[in-house]
């Protein structure tokens, strides 16, 4: 007898923190659920003029042999890595993006419906190897003029240019700015227009993006100038690049 009552005796004395963490946490959720808030989202819009230029094109060879084949597309780059330090392209500027060999099947033999189909294995008569170059150009003003020399000295495949900035984080930085301002001015003008106030701000997301082109060289167009200008660089326009970024806002209101 003596054992149970002092066993309830220190079962009610004994403070129980596992239920009154449990009961705080789910009163401070259930506070937190109520509390009224306001979103607002904005984007920043940079312009700039790029400062860079990176021309894709390729040296494509076809053949039998694929030693011959691989030969023939090996000195073809080799001549065109040559005339690129030529017009003060470095080395560092020059990267290979891509190296395939694809296999050449002859065309399969037409087959009547009602014939049983006889499976054979794939004869390879032949192989096309494609080197692909990403050529970083930081003098605009010789755009045309490397376009033409690549295509001169061995490359066969010019795929587009690419514009860009050489430090795109400043004006990424400046178009964040851009947003936030733009953002914290909608979420008072809003707290104005509802009669509400700005208590305090709760969280803010953002998202900043690469350098969009707003004109980009089309393949065709450029080839035929490259092949019809041979003596003069073709004309190239670089246009304008968009920085975009944006900013989410969410705010504590109270009326």
């Amino acid at each position: 007898m003596i054992r149970i009552v002092c066993l309830v005796f220190f079962l009610l004395n004994v403070p129980m923190p596992f239920f009154g963490n449990t009961a705080n946490q789910a009163w401070a959720d259930e506070d937190r659920q109520t509390t009224p808030t306001l979103t607002v989202s904005e984007e920043g819009i940079v312009q700039l003029a790029p400062t860079k230029a990176v021309i894709h094109l390729s040296v494509e060879t076809t053949g039998k042999s694929f030693e011959a084949v691989q030969e023939e597309n090996k000195e073809n780059m080799e001549r065109v890595l040559s005339d690129l330090q030529k017009l003060g392209i470095k080395k560092e500027h020059v990267q290979t993006s891509s190296l395939s060999v694809t296999p050449q099947y002859p065309p399969r033999p037409h087959r009547q419906s009602s014939q049983p189909a006889i499976p054979d294995v794939p004869r390879i008569i032949g192989y096309t190897v494609v080197h692909t170059l990403l050529v970083e150009v930081f003098d605009l003003t010789r755009v045309g003029r490397v376009v033409d020399q690549a295509l001169k000295a061995g490359a066969n495949r010019f795929s587009h240019i690419t514009w860009g900035l050489r430090d795109s984080y400043p004006a990424q930085l400046d178009a964040l700015t851009r947003a936030a301002h733009r953002a914290r001015e909608k979420a008072k003008t809003l707290a104005q227009a509802l009669d509400v106030r700005l208590l305090r701000l709760l969280s803010v997301t953002e998202r900043g993006g690469s350098p969009i082109p707003n004109q980009r060289t089309r393949e065709r167009a450029m080839m035929s100038m490259a092949m019809e200008n041979a003596g003069s660089s073709v004309p190239v326009s670089p246009g304008e690049l968009s920085i975009r970024a944006s900013v989410t806002l969410v705010y504590e209101i109270s009326e």
